[in-house]
């Protein structure tokens, strides 16, 4: 067993490392070009021990000031900013009974209008501004997990992710700062430890005290954590320090411990290299597009193929980028990446903790999971089929186990595994907005909500922005004792004048899902009375469209380019981690012109996020 801190070069490893994080690795948010040299990021050194430290990692500056951390984007293109956790139907807590008023939305302006996205498409080849990302926790997790091919590394939380949007995936929210620069320091050390009891051998042939079987460990792991071939300074850098190690093995933990905090580790960069005819636009390297489609498509570091791939310049044209986005979305880390988008867009990724009433239905860690599962099986089958938006919203099949078939009243699922199942003819309705984890996740603990299901419709589905709920607005309902129905007890609540304006264009289109109680399940009574599913999605295009039931609203949906438009917002937006520059249209319609070519099948999608021209290049921060 190796001490952590031989020689004592483990506490002045400490203490570097505690140097370099306050010292910052280049403003996250405003980079200009003197800030990074050809290789990225700059290496820094501090005396000590008469040699030069290993690179430091560092910690942004500061966000941007963008404090949303949900809502909507409205189609004219504005993330919103400012507003607290949305949608306002956040999980009850009681079965006492709210309408969930869990923050403002990012917004105002008339409730339940938005602007339509147009019909016409700008034609610019601007993208953003140039980025350099702190890695999510899961995503640095699942990166130590691939580099040394093993789900047994050793787990803590380090890291933390703010929410935006409704995903852990902002290119400013989350830093490096004090605290987490002290406990990377401590993780980097139990990880390093452990490694060092024979996890390391692939990185190596030889373990000799000498230069190049030292070189040969730095250079084989230096690729795999920093996710590129590491140019020369750094690999003296760390020979130094493992030459200052008494024997190999001590020498190769120091210097994992030292690569585990970082900087070429938790950040990705998105920098470029300048283009020599344009001073404002630069492309990014092949390096960096690596990192960027790993962990969008797979939530983890470039695999060895892809490093190969940058390494040997096939990563130049379109037709490079698509065969590797067609490889990783058949990688087995594809459907994790998949899930967690899924999950953030319909706002469902609450499920697992949503209070509920356990005496209307035992709703077990199982159910809940299972739930999740049918949602993102449909999304693995409608973009591996090549199936398009509107078919996600119809399909007349879905994915089940005995479990959830069972609270569906359905047939054809005899086991615990997975099983395609036929709804023709069934009382469920087509497509996402009919399963259990939307309609469950977006309800009360004893009953539907009309509101939670209405606004995240509005702000998830069609991509409208909704006015702040007013301060102080008593947002508790009625006692349910005193109405005959769910129905009459929301409509006596959103009477009220202060309520009625936001309220008269989410609650029509929330009950039309009123035929599913707060577990998702059938009902066509409530009480004795039957149930009145009629309602209306108002200020679209077309004008107000009736609804009866949740069938005619997904039908209404399924056909909407605001829809499709939504859609290819929050995707761009999970992949890029902004939604905010000056030529932001540009890059959406570049993808909406991709996506309609190919019948906006989630395929066409994908291809069209790495054909715009944000995926590529980038432009100087003005």
């Amino acid at each position: 067993m190796m001490k952590t801190r031989s020689k004592g070069h483990f506490p002045l490893l400490r203490s570097v490392g505690a140097l370099g994080l306050l010292a910052a690795v280049a403003c996250q948010n405003r980079i200009d070009s003197d800030d990074v040299g050809q290789g990225g990021m700059q290496t820094g050194s501090q005396p000590g021990a008469g040699r030069p430290t290993v690179p430091p990692t560092g910690s942004s500056g500061g966000g941007n000031g963008n404090g949303s951390t949900g809502g909507a984007f409205g189609q004219g293109g504005q993330v919103g900013s400012g507003g607290a956790a949305s949608p306002r139907g956040g999980s009850a807590a009681s079965t006492g009974g709210t309408t969930g008023s869990s923050g403002a939305s990012n917004s105002s302006g008339t409730a339940g209008t938005s602007q339509p996205p147009s019909d016409t498409l700008t034609d610019c080849t601007t993208p953003g501004p140039r980025m350099v990302r702190r890695l999510t926790a899961a995503q640095y997790r699942n990166s130590l997990v691939d580099i040394f091919q093993d789900p047994n590394v050793p787990s803590e939380d380090v890291l933390i992710d703010p929410q935006v949007n409704g995903f852990h995936a902002d290119a400013d929210a989350p830093l490096v700062q004090d605290l987490d620069a002290e406990l990377l320091m401590n993780y980097a050390e139990t990880v390093a430890t452990w490694a060092a009891e024979g996890r390391l051998s692939r990185f190596m042939s030889c373990m000799n005290q000498d230069s190049n079987c030292r070189r040969q460990f730095i250079q084989n792991f230096g690729r795999r954590v920093h996710r590129e071939a590491l140019p020369e300074d750094r690999i003296a850098a760390y020979e130094q320090l493992m030459a200052a190690e008494s024997t190999f093995q001590a020498g190769a933990q120091a210097v994992v411990t030292a690569m585990l905090q970082s900087p070429y580790l938790l950040y990705r960069r998105e920098l470029g290299q300048s283009d020599p005819a344009n001073s404002n636009s630069y492309k990014l390297t092949a390096y960096e597009l690596a990192s960027e489609l790993a962990y969008f498509l797979t939530d983890s570091a470039p695999d060895a193929d892809l490093l190969d791939a940058a390494a040997q310049n096939r990563l130049q044209t379109t037709a490079d980028i698509d065969r590797e986005v067609n490889r990783l979305i058949y990688a087995p880390n594809a459907k994790r990446a998949l899930a967690k988008f899924v999950q953030g867009w319909l706002a469902i990724d609450g499920l697992p903790l949503k209070a509920k009433d356990d005496k209307q239905l035992q709703f077990t860690d199982g159910l809940r999971t299972a739930m999740l599962r049918e949602t993102e099986e449909l999304f693995f089958d409608t973009l591996f089929s090549n199936k398009s938006v509107s078919d996600l919203f119809t399909a007349k099949y879905t994915f089940v186990n005995q479990e959830l078939a069972a609270v569906y009243q359905l047939g054809g699922a005899g086991s615990t595994s997975f099983q395609r199942v036929d709804l023709t003819g069934s009382k469920r309705a087509p497509g996402i907005l009919g399963h259990g984890a939307f309609l469950t996740a977006h309800a009360l603990p004893e009953n539907s909500s009309p509101v939670q299901r209405g606004v995240n419709v509005r702000e998830r589905v069609l991509c409208q922005d909704l006015p702040p709920v007013p301060q102080n607005l008593n947002t508790n309902l009625a006692s349910g004792a005193s109405f005959a129905t769910n129905r009459e007890r929301y409509q006596q609540h959103s009477a009220d004048a202060v309520c009625a304006g936001c309220h008269r264009s989410i609650d029509p289109v929330g009950f039309a899902f009123e035929r599913y109680d707060a577990f998702g399940r059938y009902r066509d009574q409530e009480n004795g009375k039957p149930i009145d599913a009629t309602g209306n999605l108002s200020g679209m295009p077309e004008g107000d469209i009736p609804l009866d039931g949740a069938e005619s609203l997904i039908n209404y949906l399924s056909k909407s380019e605001a829809v499709r438009s939504c859609l290819v917002r929050y995707w761009s937006y999970y992949a890029y981690g902004r939604d905010q520059w000056a030529e932001k249209q540009c890059n959406h319609d570049a993808i909406r012109r991709e996506a309609g070519k190919q019948n906006y099948s989630l395929k066409g999608i994908l291809a069209g996020i790495s054909h715009a021209p944000h995926f590529t290049r980038r432009v100087k921060d003005q």
